[in-house]
């Protein structure tokens, strides 16, 4: 399966499947289609389940499972292959637990979507090879920032290479295939990738910030420092820029230096708590 989302409130489950269906139609997938929808009921008492269970196969569920789950309570599994829309689903979802309540079961434990094809993944890389294919210029590009927001990352990575391939938008392109390497933990290619926006780009704000931050956080303070002192080029008397130098500073040892820029960002912001942290830090190292 794809997405798997646990019922909330009305509004909050209907946010949920709003969700769901923006991740699968971005990846490509035909919402309108036969899909494969599982539903999970829970409750500790076998019993229950297994009329709930008859009556869902009368109505042409299909019975996966029926067992016992490590938290001692008993989980029934049924699917269906049908085609819904985000509403359809919302109503289908409020009508089982209707059911469920009628069998005195615990809990309706939400759903589950997959390929009519259950041998198949909702999306295959050549399915959304397939998908990407059709997007063209702007509408590629705004592919790619529809999977980075969603947080996709290696879907959006390869959006962003094919971006950088045809030169659309490459300043963009490559800053984003670059936070999206890193989110991805290939950190040294997401740093490479930053850089490359720093030059389609030299007054490229927050790519200079993100190198800083991207660098501190794997070890490579000196190098963070510099990327930092860029931004602060750019942007001066910013105090999120200028605690991060102070926090590289403090990690090399440039005790002096990380507090000067620590008080500063303070002055420039009283209410920055990592900056306060530090300071506190920076206290018990310079008597």
């Amino acid at each position: 399966c794809l997405c798997s989302v646990s019922p909330g409130g009305v509004i909050g489950n209907l946010e949920q499947i709003n969700s769901i269906f923006d991740r699968m139609e971005v990846q490509g997938v035909d919402t309108k289609q036969n899909l494969l929808y599982g539903y999970f009921f829970f409750d500790k008492d076998k019993s229950k389940l297994e009329k709930l269970k008859n009556d869902l196969v009368a109505q042409s569920y299909l019975f996966v499972e029926l067992d016992k789950k490590e938290n001692g309570e008993y989980m029934l599994h049924v699917e269906k292959v049908e085609k819904h829309t985000r509403q359809s689903l919302r109503e289908r979802e409020q009508n089982l637990r209707v059911l469920a309540a009628k069998h005195n079961v615990s809990s309706f434990d939400g759903f589950d979507i997959g390929n009519e094809d259950p041998t198949q993944p909702l999306v295959s890389n050549e399915s959304f090879s397939k998908f990407m294919a059709q997007k063209k210029g702007n509408d590629l590009f705004n592919l790619g920032i529809e999977l980075y927001d969603l947080e996709i990352n290696d879907k959006a990575e390869l959006v962003f290479r094919e971006c950088l391939k045809q030169k659309i938008k490459p300043d963009t392109s490559a800053y984003k295939l670059g936070n999206t390497l890193v989110n991805e933990n290939k950190v040294q290619q997401g740093i490479d990738y930053l850089v490359q926006a720093t030059k389609y780009n030299p007054n490229y704000l927050s790519a200079f910030f993100n190198l800083g931050a991207t660098c501190y956080d794997n070890g490579q303070f000196q190098k963070s420092i510099e990327y930092y002192q860029q931004a602060d080029k750019l942007k001066p008397n910013d105090d999120r820029i200028i605690y991060g130098i102070a926090a590289s500073q403090y990690a090399i040892q440039q005790y002096d230096k990380s507090l000067a820029n620590c008080k500063k960002a303070l002055q420039l912001n009283k209410d920055n708590d990592n900056a306060k942290q530090l300071l506190q830090i920076l206290s018990g190292k310079i008597r």
